[in-house]
């Protein structure tokens, strides 16, 4: 009879919420009441709404012209690699350097959606 008790308060315990997850679950809560806080903030004043917009509007137009350099140095190097390479393996360079461009030239794109 006292392992059954045993076993059953035992299962009990197991399944109740650890402490781990209570504190975890605080933190999110927290997180949500500061988002909260600063939205609010935001929105009550127009000119930091507007000047966060305005930094957003900068800061993919900069993204966009950083992955637009990337891929003209991808071309770039390319080129210096066709240069380079010896007539015999240039039609298996070329295949090799346009597999390899199409995969970051897809990551490129990917990033910037």
């Amino acid at each position: 009879m006292q392992e059954d008790l045993d076993k059953y308060i035992k299962g009990f315990l197991k399944t109740m919420p650890s402490e781990d997850m209570f504190m975890e679950a605080i933190r999110e809560i927290i997180k949500d009441l500061v988002k909260e806080l600063i939205r609010r903030k935001i929105n009550d004043d127009p000119k930091l709404k507007s000047d966060i917009a305005e930094m957003m509007q900068e800061y993919f137009e900069s993204k966009v012209k950083e992955y637009d350099s990337m891929a003209k140095m991808a071309k770039i190097t390319a080129k210096i690699g066709l240069i380079s390479a010896p007539d015999s393996i240039k039609d298996e360079a070329m295949k090799d350097i346009m597999e390899t461009f199409k995969k970051e030239i897809q990551e490129i794109i990917l990033r910037t959606l």
